[in-house]
């Protein structure tokens, strides 16, 4: 195997980590959530329209979970049926949300933020300014709907949801 295809290969074994780490701290987060339902949502018929469902007394979350080292969510990183099911579970019902959660993580610049989204609320705020992606200071600033996700001080790591449940209809 050539050294390019060993460090290809590497990098994209230490993205799915990543991504891993962070699906694992969502889900230790929603454990702190009273009367909380999740399940993680499984392949059917070669389509997966997100990584979890969460029930809750007021509202009903389907969420892809994203984790980035950059400082720009792209909305490459979804595959069209991930877009199309969120899209789709949002308009069935009015408690219903298809939120992408996104951490931008680079222990190189120190961060570690995440953010919560609706993924139609992505879509209108890049097609209105012409853009691909949406940068970390979008996200910070509050240039479009999103509520942060505070990390919690606790010894696995866990992000306080308590603000997203009660904000979820503002997104």
């Amino acid at each position: 195997m050539k050294p390019k295809d060993i460090a290809l290969r590497n990098l994209q074994r230490e993205r799915n980590e990543r991504g891993q780490d962070f699906q694992a701290e969502i889900r230790r987060s929603w454990r702190l959530i009273p009367n909380c339902w999740r399940a993680r949502v499984r392949e059917g018929g070669g389509t997966r329209p997100a990584d979890e469902i969460t029930l809750l007394d007021e509202v009903n979350i389907l969420a892809e979970l994203k984790r980035t080292s950059g400082t720009e969510f792209r909305l490459s990183f979804l595959r069209p049926d991930q877009v199309e099911g969120l899209l789709a579970f949002d308009r069935a019902l009015a408690r219903n949300f298809g939120l992408v959660f996104i951490s931008f993580h680079n222990p190189d610049k120190g961060l570690d933020e995440a953010y919560a989204v609706r993924l139609g609320t992505v879509i209108r705020y890049m097609q209105r300014r012409g853009v691909s992606y949406i940068h970390l200071d979008d996200f910070r600033r509050g240039a479009l709907p999103c509520c942060p996700l505070p990390r919690l001080d606790a010894a696995d790591p866990a992000y306080d949801l308590k603000g997203l449940v009660e904000k979820c209809k503002s997104l």
